[in-house]
């Protein structure tokens, strides 16, 4: 049996670019057959915005809520992972982490002068690996887009379905073959039309963080739109 994965979706509660109402999009993945659905909600300068006053628990709690949701929700008819697609302020360039835990994000208590957005990537990084975390470059090849040192990353997204986007992935594919990178690949669902256009394919149910880190790491099998 053959189970699915979304590895790439943001809700409205949380990232301002998605307008699928919750209650819609969950359903919507079930009716397609997916068996889990990992919350990729922007981590970024504009998720924040107007926010300057609340505390670093407060944030994280306004981060988690369309993950929350999404869970309660599902109430058990599909899984729901948190995950995140993260950016600083130095570029324009997202990073899918998976393996991410509301207990990770809170325990760093980070200041308003040192929290991971003002971060250098090298730094972010360091810290998402002695977590035990995963992070991708999302997108990598689409316009705006930086390429980075690859050795600086555990994969790449080489199957970004986004609609409205040009991501590239087949050279996304050439430039993760040419470096041995990680791949992983999504929907990146915004919209209503963009549920269930990609994830990815794995023997077993991916429950829970470890389920999926353990998918992430063998020979992944990635969804692709038919159109």
């Amino acid at each position: 049996m053959n189970y699915k994965t979304e590895l790439h979706c943001h809700t409205n509660a949380v990232s301002k670019c998605a307008g699928v109402p919750l209650d819609e999009m969950v359903e919507k993945y079930i009716s397609l057959g997916y068996t889990t659905l990992v919350i990729t909600d922007h981590f970024s300068p504009s998720t924040f915005e107007d926010m300057e006053d609340l505390s670093w628990e407060e944030k994280c709690n306004h981060f988690v809520s369309g993950y929350k949701k999404a869970k309660k929700i599902a109430n058990g008819r599909i899984n729901v992972i948190l995950g995140m697609e993260f950016r600083n302020v130095y570029s324009s360039n997202d990073y899918l982490v998976y393996g991410v835990t509301e207990e990770f994000l809170k325990k760093y208590n980070l200041s308003d002068d040192n929290n991971f957005i003002l971060m250098e990537l090298s730094d972010f990084v360091r810290i998402i690996h002695e977590n035990n975390m995963l992070i991708y470059q999302a997108h990598p090849f689409r316009n705006s887009m930086q390429i980075v040192n690859p050795q600086k990353l555990d994969g790449i997204e080489i199957a970004n379905c986004h609609r409205r986007h040009d991501s590239r992935n087949d050279i996304a594919k050439m430039w993760a073959q040419k470096f041995n990178l990680m791949v992983c690949g999504g929907s990146d669902c915004h919209q209503r039309g963009d549920e269930g256009r990609g994830g990815m394919i794995t023997d077993f149910e991916i429950k829970t963080n470890d389920d999926l880190l353990t998918a992430l790491k063998g020979n992944v099998q990635l969804l692709y739109p038919e159109d």
